[in-house]
């Protein structure tokens, strides 16, 4: 099973995904880490990409591409059999069209927010400076590091605005075209953690026998 989780931002697609990996081993593959992971290797593209994820702006195509297609390739070599979350991947057209090229049976995950209710939950969030992970408010240390958490410099209202603003106007009409090719699977993300574990695992099962999940 191949799923793209898409939703607005803070929507706990991060979190679905690490229940996902607990209770049914799938393997996470996580975008923004993909980028981390060229950041900390000091490749020639690390501070471009620094600064755009410290912007919180989307990777152009230049930029991403290599890393989006070497990063499912190398993902599927070693997976295949196994479900794969793609999380963060698909956010505008030269996304999709990799996986439509790459990987053209995955499914979406689409978890349903509400715009006032994402800008709530960013404004509370705190960030690890060292490893760009971000933690729900209240943390205050990474609970692996126990590195001392901060709130990001654009978690503030205009920010916020931008970044969902980009969700709107780039993502959102993606998320409408793979809608019509069947593959998105609505989950409710207004509820408690684990209400929308339960609802995906019951929407998973379900899609599988309509056929709409490749496995």
């Amino acid at each position: 099973m191949k799923l793209v989780f898409s939703g607005i931002q803070w929507c706990g697609k991060w979190t679905q995904a690490r229940l996902l990996e607990e209770k049914h081993w799938a393997k996470i593959l996580e975008m923004w880490g993909e980028f981390r992971r060229v950041i900390s290797s000091g490749n020639e593209l690390w501070e471009t990409l620094k600064e755009i994820m410290n912007r919180g702006d989307q990777v152009n195509w230049e930029l991403g591409w290599k890393v989006m297609e070497d990063a499912i390739e190398n993902v599927m070599k070693e997976y295949s059999d196994s479900i794969i979350v793609f999380d963060g991947f698909i956010r505008n057209d030269w996304n999709k069209e990799i996986f439509d090229r790459l990987l053209p049976d995955y499914q979406v995950v689409l978890f349903e927010l509400s715009e006032e209710k994402s800008k709530q939950r960013l404004l509370g969030r705190m960030f690890n400076k060292t490893t760009g992970e971000t933690f729900m408010v209240g943390t205050t240390h990474d609970p692996e590091t126990w590195e001392e958490l901060i709130r990001r410099a654009d978690d503030n209202e205009e920010g916020i605005l931008k970044r969902i603003q980009l969700y709107k106007d780039l993502t959102l009409p993606v998320v409408e075209v793979q809608r019509e090719e069947w593959r998105v699977i609505e989950v409710n993300a207004d509820q408690s953690i684990g209400e929308v574990f339960a609802e995906l695992e019951q929407k998973l099962w379900l899609s599988e026998k309509k056929d709409y999940c490749s496995i």
